[in-house]
């Protein structure tokens, strides 16, 4: 059907059960606050949002036959901005002055 938008939407908080409600909400809580707590709000949603809608187009285009639900799109976009944190501020991990001068090497 045409304009039915609704359904990139729809897939991200629609879940196949019990259990996968749980894990996803469980990864939401840790590694969504940890992004929140370094990008804030604004951009936490749009790191969760923006990944969330392309795995859905994405799951439409590759898997036609398949009903595609969960968070696991808008998840792996919140991973993928705490490796990208991660790798850009390598330096700053094993710094001296960050770590009080107890740099093991």
């Amino acid at each position: 059907e045409y304009n039915e938008v609704w359904r990139l939407i729809s897939a991200m908080v629609l879940h196949a059960g019990m259990i996968h409600y749980c894990l996803n909400m469980l990864a939401l809580w840790f590694i969504g606050s940890a992004v929140e707590h370094c990008h804030g709000s604004r951009a936490s949603i749009l790191l969760f949002v923006a990944p969330a809608i392309g795995g859905t187009i994405l799951s439409a285009i590759f898997l036609p036959n398949f009903i595609s639900v969960g968070a696991s799109g808008g998840i792996f976009g919140l991973v993928g901005a705490c490796v990208a944190d991660i790798v850009l501020n390598w330096g700053l991990l094993f710094n001296d002055f960050v770590n009080g001068g107890n740099n093991k090497n």
